[in-house]
């Protein structure tokens, strides 16, 4: 999982590196971060002291590393509890990376690994509308043959917000000037857009994708923070829109329990009206029970601390599922419900979430559940000097 975790301290030379797993979970892959002096190569092995065997890491873009030091990830399988102990190898074996393919260019591109294909394209009737590339418009999964998507519209539909009187407008708003490939390797690649969109300009907008090799999610961090005092009818994230492909919602809620409801079922539909899920679930998504796939939002983190540690102004924060056109349905979170609400300037809103594709609906929960701990309780790293 790409949680990265900083170094307990950087060795001054190519000590040990020390993975451990303290959450009970056999993790089958996830990647993991590590900074080690002294070493700039591209590709760099580590060989584990007990087997012997051979992990291959790549070289990461990390500025926060000192001259003399650089980050690598690497990819770690580890059983529950388990702790793993490995030295810096100048081995040149040569190992296979786990594929992901980046095709396209610019911010117009598609994104592959062995799950799906996320793309980051627009048409006419997008760019119409004044949408960028660079924002998810739709998931292919390759298992089911199937893509998700929002007919002349980006499926992934936030962060998005709205005054009175005026258009809402989302962060695909922000001109693609504005957006950078931050990460692109074997394993990991990743995005980010800032900026800000056309009458809203009180809002610095900012957005990372993350995806990775041989992994059945990406991920998505976000950051609404406001320059001045603006009023707001409307504030939105955490929003996926799709056409009529799925047939249940479900959710698990902050106590833990799981639910399960036909979307097409008004008088079941019309009850989260009344009483909608809570603002801040663990995680909720769509599945087609028929043909066997869904898509889920695991959420991570979740703060809406302004610049000064206090809450910034929320109004009837609330998990909406509705309606759309063409018999589609989304999810979003409601930070500001159709209420006109003044947003103080160094109001800021955070979100982390992770966004599982599943093409196989057998224990689906368990499924969600494995990842979401994953997610929460990363690989611990640590050093030892030589």
């Amino acid at each position: 999982m790409m949680i990265f975790l900083g170094a307990c301290n950087t060795p001054k030379n190519s000590g040990e590196v020390v993975f451990e797993e303290k959450a009970g979970i056999s993790r089958n892959l996830e990647y993991v971060k590590i900074t080690l002096a002294d070493h700039h190569e591209k590709v760099l092995f580590l060989k584990e002291t007990s087997t012997g065997n051979l992990i291959r890491g790549e070289k990461l873009n990390d500025k926060t590393s000192s001259n003399d030091s650089s980050s690598y990830v690497f990819p770690i399988s580890i059983n529950a509890n388990g702790t793993k102990t490995y030295s810096v190898s100048s081995s040149n074996q040569e190992l296979e990376s786990l594929p992901l393919n980046i095709n396209g260019e610019g911010m117009a591109i598609k994104i592959e690994n062995d799950y799906f294909i996320a793309d980051f394209n627009t048409n006419e009737a997008k760019v119409k509308k004044g949408l960028y590339p660079g924002q998810l418009s739709g998931i292919f999964i390759k298992n089911k043959n199937v893509l998700l998507k929002r007919n002349h519209n980006n499926m992934h539909w936030a962060p998005n917000f709205q005054k009175e009187g005026l258009e809402y407008k989302t962060i695909g708003h922000v001109n693609s000037k504005n957006a950078t490939i931050t990460q692109n390797n074997s394993y990991t690649f990743e995005m980010i857009k800032t900026g800000n969109v056309k009458d809203y300009e009180e809002i610095d907008l900012f957005g990372q994708y993350n995806f990775f090799a041989g992994l059945p999610y990406f991920e998505y961090t976000s950051t609404i923070s406001f320059n001045k005092d603006v009023e707001l009818i409307l504030l939105r994230n955490d929003e996926m829109t799709i056409d009529s492909l799925f047939t249940h919602l479900i959710y698990q809620d902050s106590s833990g329990k799981n639910g399960k409801m036909d979307l097409y079922n008004m008088v079941k539909f019309d009850s989260l009206t009344k009483a909608p899920l809570a603002d801040n679930i663990n995680w909720v998504g769509f599945i087609n029970e028929p043909l066997g796939y869904g898509l889920v939002s695991l959420r991570l983190a979740y703060d809406n601390k302004n610049t000064t540690g206090i809450e910034s102004p929320l109004y009837q924060q609330h998990t909406k599922i509705s309606l759309s056109g063409g018999n589609g349905r989304y999810w979003n979170r409601r930070l500001i419900h159709d209420h006109n609400t003044l947003v103080p300037k160094g109001s800021k809103y955070y979100e982390k979430n992770v966004y599982l594709v599943i093409d196989d609906l057998n224990d689906v929960s368990n499924q969600i559940n494995y990842y979401y701990k994953c997610l929460k309780s990363p690989i611990v790293v640590s050093y030892l000097p030589e």
